[in-house]
C-alpha cells in the first residue's frame, strides 16, 4: 500500500512539475502578482459547467495556466505576474472562444463573461458534432484520438505510438505495453503478421496524418486467439475514396561500435475495382555481445570457480518482400491475396576464455572458439474475403493461410585445456552440429458479427490450426581427423499440433455504461515424437478463455474501465526442439520438448481523468509460466557435473501487481512532454532439481520524452528511461538498474515529402544488463553488453498522391503460429 500511495505522490508531482514549468515559461520575471476571474456561459447566458479554460499570453498565444470552471461557470487564476494575456474556453461540443487581451498589474481582474455556441450544422434535421477527446476508455479497450492529440502534427505512426499510455519502443523498436513484449499489432483491425522489422519500417513510413484511432487492447476479448499475454495496439486509418498511386523509399545508416543499415521500398496503387500493393526491406546488422559469467560451484570434491568471458561478433542479412491485391467486387465485398516472403543469413563467431581454479588460486583455463551460422526462410500466402451482408451491419470474414518455415543451423566448437601457466596440455577437442527445421502451418479462420437493437452486438466465429514442426539436431566430434556421430547429443525431433478454436462476444452500450461479455473454447492435441529417444508426447485438453469488459463515464472528466480476461501463452516451436547450442564446455543453451502452455488470469482497473491522466491498476496470476532459467546439468560423454544449462522451464508460479501513470504536459506551444510512469511487485514460485526456489521483488520504470517543435521544419526530441533493480520474469535473475537517454533531430525537407533524421542512443553507453542467481550449490555472477550506443542517420522520402488509401494490411489468421516461428 505504501508503493501505491508513493506512486500516486509521484504522479502528481510530475503534474504539477509540468504545471510549473509552464507557469515558469509564461509568466515572465518577478513582478506584481494578480488574480483573474470570470466566467463562461452560453449564446442563453446559462453557465457552461465544466469548461476547460486556458490562460495565455497576449503575444504569442503560449499556455501559462490551466483550470476547469465550476458548475456555475466560473473560473479563477491567482498569482498572476504582471503582463498582457487573454482567456480561452472550450467545452464539448462546442466552438473554442477567446477573450479580448488585457493587462495584469496587480489589480484583481474581472474578464468579460465568455460565450460559448454549439457547435452545430442545419442539413435535412441537426447534427451536432464534437470533438473527440484524446484519449477514452471504452468497456475493452482505451482509445487515442491521435486526429486531437498534441503529438498528432507531422510525426510518423511510430512516433505517436510512442507516446501513447502504457507504450514502449525499445532501442531495436520492439514494441511493449505495460511492460510485458509481444504486442500484435493490427492495422484496421488486420494483424500486420511481419517481423518486428517490417513492423518498425511499416510504422516508421505512415505519416500519423493518415491515422485516425489507436486502440490500446490490454486484455483482448474472446475474439481473439486465447494466445499472448501482451495486448493488441490497432492502428484505425482515416478513410477516404481517393484513387492513384503513392509510395515511400528509406534508407538509413547506423554507426555503433559496429556498422548496421537498412533500406526499403513501399508501393500503393488504387483504382475504384484493385488495390495493388508490395514492399521490399533491407536490413544489414551488425552486433556484439560481450559476456561475463562468474559461477562458484560446491561440488563434494570441493569448491570450483568458472570466471568466464566471451566475446560474440554477430552479423545478419535480413530481405524481406510483401506483395498482393484487393479486388472490390461492390462497396459491400471484397477478395485478396497476399505473399510475404523474407528471408535471413546469420553468422557469429565467438571467442571465449574460462578461468578455472579454487577461488582461491587459477589451476587451468579453457579456451573455446566458436562459429555459427543460421539461415532461415519464409513464406506465407493468404487469401481473404470481407463483405457485408445487408444494410443492418451483418459482416463475414473469412481467411484461408499456408506458412513454410525453414532454418538450417550449424556450429562448430573448439576447446583446448591450459595449465595454470597458460601452456596448452590437452589438445582439446572440436564438435560441430547440424540442426535443420521445417515448420508448415496452415489454418480457416471465419468472423462473423451480428448487429442488434440499441447499440448491441454478437460476433461469433472458429477458427482451424494445423502446424506440423520436423527438427533433426545431429552433433558429431573429430576423432583424430575422422568425424564420429555422437547419439548423446544428436536428436531427430517431431512436432504437431492442431487447435480447434471458437468464440461468442456479446457486446452492448448504455448511455454511461459499456458492457461487453466473451468465452472462447480452444481443443487442442499435440504430439511430440523424439525418433532418436523413441519417445512420444501425445497431449490433448481443452480449455474455456472467458472474458469480461465493463466501462462506466461518471462525467466529462472521469472514465472508468474494468476487465478481466484468462488467457495462454504456448512455447516457440524452436523452444521445444531438444538442440544445443554450446558457449563453451561449460555453458550451453537447450530447448524442452515437454514445455506446457502457460495460463494467467489477468485484472485491470482504469481512470483516465479530463482526458490526460491515466491511471491504470492490475493484477495478474499466471501458472506454469515460460521462463527461461540456469539449471545444472550434466555432459552426457564424461559425466561432468559443472555444466549449465540455459534453457526454458515451466516455473511453477507469477503473481504480478501493477500500477501504471501516464500524462501529456504540454510545457509551451512548441515544447511537449510525455511521461509513463509504473510500479510493480512480481513473486515467483519454482522447483529446480529439486530445490524449491522463491523470487519477490518491487520494480520501477519510468519514462519521459521531450519533443520540440522549430521553425522551418526542425524539430527535436529527447527521451530517458529508467528500470529499477528487480526479479527479471527472464531467468529469474536479481538484475541491478539499467537506464538509457537518448537525443534526436529531425529535419523536413522537399515540401515535406522527405524527412531526415540523425539521432543518438544510449549516449552515456549505459543500457547493459548484470545481476545474480543463486540456485543449489550455485551461485552466478552475470553481465552483458551490446552495442547499443549508436548514431543513425536516415532520410525517407513519400511520392505520389499522399491521399490515396493505405493498402488492406489484414489479418491473415497465423498471427498467433506465426508469433510462435522464432
Amino acid at each position: 500500500m505504501k508503493s501505491i500511495s508513493k506512486l500516486l505522490t509521484l504522479s502528481a508531482l510530475l503534474v504539477s512539475i509540468g504545471n510549473m514549468a509552464q507557469a515558469q515559461n509564461g509568466n515572465g520575471t518577478a513582478g506584481l502578482k494578480g488574480k483573474i476571474n470570470g466566467q463562461v456561459h452560453r449564446t442563453n447566458s446559462k453557465p457552461v459547467e465544466f469548461a476547460t479554460v486556458t490562460l495565455l499570453k497576449a503575444k504569442d498565444s503560449s499556455l501559462v495556466k490551466g483550470a476547469i470552471a465550476g458548475v456555475d461557470g466560473q473560473y479563477e487564476f491567482e498569482g498572476i505576474r504582471e503582463g498582457r494575456y487573454l482567456v480561452a474556453a472550450a467545452n464539448m461540443g462546442m466552438k473554442k472562444a477567446y477573450s479580448q487581451p488585457f493587462t495584469v498589474n496587480g489589480s484583481p481582474v474581472k474578464v468579460p463573461a465568455i460565450t460559448l455556441e454549439e457547435t452545430s450544422r442545419n442539413l435535412k434535421e441537426v447534427n451536432v458534432t464534437a470533438k473527440r477527446p484524446f484519449i477514452e476508455q471504452k468497456a475493452d479497450k482505451m482509445v487515442v484520438n491521435v486526429e486531437n492529440s498534441i503529438v498528432a502534427a507531422g510525426g510518423t505512426a511510430l512516433e505517436v505510438l510512442q507516446q501513447s499510455p502504457g507504450i514502449q519502443v525499445d532501442k531495436d523498436d520492439n514494441i511493449s505495453m505495460r511492460g510485458k513484449n509481444g504486442v500484435i499489432i493490427m492495422i484496421d483491425g488486420k494483424v500486420t503478421n511481419m517481423s518486428p522489422q517490417d513492423v518498425a519500417l511499416l510504422l516508421k513510413n505512415m505519416p500519423s496524418s493518415n491515422i485516425d484511432q489507436i486502440e490500446l487492447i490490454a486484455n483482448p476479448s474472446a475474439k481473439y486467439d486465447a494466445a499472448g499475454n501482451a495486448g493488441i495496439i490497432n492502428i484505425k486509418l482515416k478513410k477516404n475514396s481517393s484513387y492513384g498511386t503513392n509510395g515511400s523509399v528509406n534508407a538509413g545508416f547506423v554507426q555503433g561500435k559496429l556498422p548496421k543499415a537498412n533500406g526499403g521500398l513501399n508501393l500503393n496503387h488504387r483504382n475504384k475495382k484493385v488495390n495493388v500493393f508490395g514492399s521490399y526491406n533491407y536490413n544489414y546488422n551488425r552486433n556484439f555481445e560481450d559476456l561475463r559469467i562468474y559461477r562458484d560451484n560446491f561440488e563434494k570434491s570441493g569448491r570450483i570457480t568458472f570466471d568466464q568471458h566471451s566475446y560474440l561478433d554477430k552479423k545478419s542479412q535480413y530481405h524481406g518482400g510483401k506483395f498482393g491485391a484487393d479486388y472490390f467486387i461492390n462497396k459491400d465485398h471484397t477478395v485478396g491475396v497476399m505473399v510475404n516472403l523474407a528471408t535471413n543469413n546469420w553468422k557469429g563467431g565467438g571467442n571465449s576464455m574460462t578461468w578455472i581454479g579454487s577461488g582461491e588460486a587459477i589451476d587451468s583455463s579453457l579456451r573455446t572458439v566458436t562459429d555459427n551460422d543460421n539461415k532461415w526462410d519464409r513464406q506465407s500466402y493468404n487469401i481473404n474475403y470481407k463483405g457485408k451482408l445487408d444494410t443492418s451491419g451483418k459482416e463475414l470474414n473469412i481467411d484461408l493461410d499456408y506458412s513454410r518455415n525453414s532454418e538450417d543451423q550449424g556450429s562448430r566448437l573448439y576447446s583446448a585445456y591450459l595449465d595454470g601457466t597458460g601452456k596448452q596440455y590437452w589438445r582439446g577437442d572440436t564438435t560441430r552440429s547440424l540442426q535443420p527445421s521445417v515448420i508448415n502451418i496452415k489454418t480457416v479462420k471465419i468472423d462473423y458479427t451480428h448487429p442488434l437493437k440499441k447499440e448491441a452486438k454478437i460476433e461469433a466465429g472458429i477458427k482451424l490450426s494445423f502446424v506440423d514442426s520436423d527438427n533433426n539436431s545431429r552433433f558429431d566430434s573429430l576423432r583424430h581427423t575422422q568425424w564420429e556421430y555422437d547419439a548423446n547429443r544428436s536428436n531427430y525431433f517431431i512436432y504437431k499440433e492442431n487447435v480447434n478454436a471458437a468464440y461468442i462476444n456479446y457486446a452492448k452500450q448504455f448511455k454511461k455504461f459499456g458492457v461487453q461479455a466473451g468465452l472462447r473454447a480452444e481443443q487442442t492435441h499435440v504430439e511430440g515424437h523424439s525418433v532418436t529417444l523413441k519417445q512420444v508426447n501425445d497431449t490433448s485438453y481443452l480449455n474455456f478463455f472467458p472474458s469480461v469488459f465493463l466501462s462506466y463515464t461518471a462525467n466529462k472528466n472521469n472514465q472508468w474501465g474494468i476487465s478481466y480476461s484468462r488467457r495462454l501463452q504456448r512455447p516457440s516451436y524452436d523452444d521445444l526442439n531438444p538442440f544445443e547450442f554450446f558457449l563453451d564446455r561449460y555453458t550451453k543453451a537447450g530447448g524442452n520438448p515437454n514445455l506446457r502452455p502457460q495460463y494467467s488470469h489477468n485484472f485491470d482497473l482504469t481512470h483516465t481523468f479530463k482526458s490526460f491522466l491515466t491511471t491504470a491498476i492490475g493484477y495478474s496470476h499466471t501458472s506454469d509460466m515460460l521462463s527461461r532459467i540456469l539449471e545444472p546439468g550434466v555432459d552426457p560423454a564424461t559425466g561432468d557435473t559443472t555444466i549449465i544449462v540455459y534453457k526454458y522451464m515451466n516455473v511453477a508460479k507469477k503473481d504480478n501487481i501493477n500500477l501504471n501513470v501516464s500524462a501529456p504536459v504540454p510545457v509551451t506551444k512548441w515544447w511537449r512532454t510525455f511521461t509513463t510512469v509504473s510500479v510493480f511487485y512480481n513473486a515467483f514460485e519454482t522447483t529446480v532439481n529439486g530445490e524449491l526456489i522463491k523470487r519477490a521483488s518491487g520494480g520501477f520504470f519510468g519514462q519521459t520524452q521531450h519533443t520540440f517543435t522549430f521553425n522551418k521544419g526542425y524539430s527535436a526530441e529527447a527521451s530517458f528511461f529508467y528500470v529499477s533493480p528487480q526479479i527479471s520474469q527472464e531467468g529469474l535473475f536479481r538484475m541491478n538498474a539499467m537506464y538509457a537517454f537518448n537525443l534526436g533531430l529531425q529535419k523536413q525537407v522537399l515540401q515535406k515529402k522527405g524527412t531526415i533524421r540523425l539521432n543518438v542512443n544510449d549516449i552515456f553507453n549505459t543500457q547493459r544488463f548484470s545481476g545474480t542467481y543463486n540456485v543449489n550449490n550455485r551461485q552466478v555472477r552475470l553481465g552483458t553488453r551490446w552495442d547499443s550506443r549508436q548514431l543513425r542517420v536516415s532520410f525517407t522520402y513519400r511520392f505520389g498522391n499522399s491521399n490515396v488509401k493505405e493498402a488492406r494490411n489484414r489479418k491473415t489468421g497465423l498471427e498467433d503460429e506465426q508469433s510462435r516461428v522464432k
